[in-house]
């Protein structure tokens, strides 16, 4: 069976499994750099926050053996486990701005993959790339929570994209504080194993550049005074190689690697280890310690 009746074979056997209390849509989900994911959405009456399941992650389940109905009965089991709490008020919020704005993130996108989803979104151009806004869900059973903010949802809102980036300035930090360290330190910590260390660079010469929950942590670029510090802390100027929305990589300037050489290392790294949805940019930055300036 291929993916597509797999899709509507799937869709049906949740909308024959859920109660007749939940609405089971499938949704095509626009997704970062023009990619696009099929979704089932399982809402309760009156609801209006759910958690979204993309249809990719089980297709390999069936490809190995397990039927749709077991796929489906799973899914519903998912979704009543991340059910939001009743306490969780966020749905009556949603409309009022003075209620969401402490909700309210940013994050960066790429600029030129991102042009018919940027006609839909407010958003700010930098360098290359665009800071886009969301509001991040914190509620008991959900997991990176948000919701992508449209033009409509200024709309509503009565509000402007200058109200946006000086809320998303004060809670995005808050949120999601920035988290620096050395490139050899993360990679121990996470496989104890050096020989995945590339072997173009030396290991006290990179570092990650993220936030504590690696979650769309390339925007602690724009966190406030956190490159002047990084600077500071090591002396030079240095490079920001843009490794996906989720990291940077950064790269102390000591006069011994050119920019030229290390667009072409995440050129090659982009188009083989990093999922299209995941790609920052192809293009490396570059900060100037007495200028404290980040540029192309």
């Amino acid at each position: 069976m291929d993916y597509n009746l797999f899709k509507e074979e799937l869709l049906l056997a949740i909308q024959d499994l859920a109660d007749p209390e939940q609405s089971v849509s499938l949704h095509c989900i626009d997704k970062n750099n023009g990619s696009c994911a099929d979704a089932v959405i399982i809402m309760k009456k009156g609801g209006q926050i759910a958690p979204t399941f993309y249809l990719d992650d089980f297709y390999p389940w069936f490809c190995q053996g397990i039927s749709i109905e077991r796929i489906a009965r799973r899914i519903l089991e998912l979704n009543q486990q991340h059910q939001p709490e009743a306490s969780f008020a966020l749905t009556d919020e949603v409309h009022d701005y003075q209620k969401m704005r402490t909700h309210v993130c940013y994050k960066l996108i790429n600029y030129e993959m991102n042009r018919s989803l940027l006609n839909k979104i407010p958003h700010i151009p930098y360098l290359d790339l665009a800071i886009v806004f969301y509001c991040k869900v914190t509620a008991p059973n959900l997991q990176n929570g948000s919701f992508l903010i449209h033009n409509s949802n200024l709309t509503a809102w009565n509000v402007s994209t200058d109200d946006l980036i000086r809320d998303a300035r004060l809670n995005t930090c808050r949120k999601l504080p920035f988290c620096f360290k050395e490139m050899d330190a993360l990679i121990r910590e996470l496989s104890n194993d050096e020989s995945l260390l590339p072997s173009e660079f030396s290991p006290n010469s990179m570092y990650i550049l993220t936030n504590q929950e690696t979650y769309f942590g390339a925007a602690a670029l724009l966190y406030p005074h956190v490159l002047s510090h990084i600077s500071a802390l090591l002396g030079c100027n240095f490079f920001v190689l843009p490794s996906s929305v989720h990291e940077c990589i950064l790269v102390p300037d000591f006069g011994v690697y050119s920019k030229p050489e290390l667009e072409e290392m995440v050129v090659e790294v982009n188009s083989t280890q990093v999922a299209k949805e995941e790609v920052l940019s192809n293009h490396v930055y570059y900060y100037d310690l007495k200028k404290q300036e980040l540029s192309l």
